[in-house]
């Protein structure tokens, strides 16, 4: 394969669909906006089921993996961050379902070579990666303010000593620069191998290169709920009050 059919197949990842035009200014849709749309249409769509299950009188199977799935993330939520955490299983759980759903959305990208350029997991762009880390970072201020005070909350950029405030404040503006990063970099790489697996060889291996991306999008989805969880306990201490109740 020649180094620029290589290229190409790097590039094709993220591409316009939908073009319009507001006034004198032209704007476009790309398949990444309506892969994230897809992506929190299918968790809605799942979270919904869950609740009709749930509300039914009749024991059905998907209740039953309703409150499994729930009660794994519970104890998950509480077992980092302590049992006055539970108001944040909803948070984490949401992040969670819709980045594991999103980052899933990679095992179908194939199917773009029949037009379903949609079929492409929305985190191969940097600007859903920031926007996700945006959101995790800017809850834990926020359940910060909420719980601590905005007194508290303003203090703790000034220890241990007020000579720290800018690299304090420098930390907090790197945290979800971090994250969108690190898993952009992974997800994205992980696509560049999927396609180039598909573009050279189309049978029995891209299957062994499909459980990779499986296993690769559920620890990123992992990791990157679990620093947002690490972040929640260095700004709240939420371990320290649930492990003396």
């Amino acid at each position: 394969m020649h180094e620029e059919s290589i290229q190409e197949i790097i590039e094709k990842g993220i591409r316009p669909l939908v073009q319009f035009h507001l006034g004198a200014k032209e704007y476009s849709l790309s398949n990444i906006f309506f892969a994230s749309l897809l992506a929190a249409v299918i968790f809605c769509l799942v979270i919904v089921l869950f609740g009709i299950a749930a509300k039914s009188k009749k024991p059905s199977r998907m209740q039953y993996v309703g409150e499994l799935l729930y009660m794994m993330l519970r104890n998950f939520v509480t077992s980092k961050l302590g049992k006055k955490a539970e108001p944040v299983v909803p948070f984490i759980g949401t992040l969670f379902g819709y980045m594991l759903i999103s980052n899933l959305l990679g095992l179908f990208s194939p199917l773009g070579q029949f037009g379903l350029h949609f079929f492409i997991a929305p985190t191969i762009d940097l600007s859903i990666t920031l926007a996700m880390a945006t959101v995790g970072i800017a809850y834990v201020h926020f359940r910060s303010m909420q719980l601590k005070g905005i007194k508290h909350y303003f203090s703790h950029y000034f220890k241990p000593y007020p000579w720290m405030f800018p690299i304090n404040l420098i930390e907090e503006f790197v945290k979800p620069l971090s994250l969108a990063v690190r898993l952009f970099g992974n997800i994205f790489g992980e696509h560049v191998v999927f396609e180039i697996t598909f573009s050279l060889v189309s049978f029995a291996v891209p299957v062994l290169v499909m459980f990779l991306t499986l296993f690769t999008g559920s620890v990123q989805t992992y990791v990157f709920s679990l620093l947002i969880m690490v972040y929640l306990t260095e700004m709240i201490g939420l371990h320290e009050e649930g492990s003396h109740s």
